[in-house]
């Protein structure tokens, strides 16, 4: 299964990537080379934001807000988000980085185009977890501000 084309609307296609190489024979093999290597080790990029999506989102709802005083307020709902994107773009981009490392131009903005769309993907997660858990009435002593 292609992962990376859940990022084909930041990031690009292969055929995207390799253009800028279609005039250097070696360069264009190269270039493809890099996106297979990318495209094996996109589990891992995928895990990433699942994994911290739901685990902002449970460790907000759960341990953070049931500490005693102080949590209550909406804008610690947004300061879990922000943490949310700020972590996940950062593993991203260092996970890529050294994981997948390649001299070819064009790779780390390609790199940062994945990490930023990996960060959007696990603050909507973040986000519909917090939808979720208003909804359904899980417990929590935080404010509930998706409950309609």
């Amino acid at each position: 299964m292609k992962l990376l084309s859940f990022y084909k609307w930041i990031a690009g296609s292969m055929a995207d990537f390799t253009s800028q190489f279609k005039d250097n024979e070696v360069l264009f093999n190269q270039a493809r080379a890099y996106w297979s290597k990318l495209e094996a080790s996109s589990v891992i990029v995928l895990v990433i934001f699942l994994v911290l999506g739901i685990a902002m989102a449970i460790s907000y709802y759960q341990p953070y807000n049931n500490s005693p005083g102080r949590h209550y307020k909406p804008i610690h709902w947004l300061y879990f988000l922000c943490g949310t994107f700020v972590l996940t773009f950062l593993l991203t981009w260092c996970y890529v980085h050294f994981a997948v490392p390649s001299s070819l131009n064009g790779v780390s903005m390609l790199h940062l185009k994945l990490a930023l769309g990996n960060a959007l993907y696990a603050a909507g997660l973040y986000f519909f977890c917090s939808w979720l858990w208003c909804q359904f009435n899980l417990p929590t002593n935080a404010c509930r501000i998706f409950k309609f």
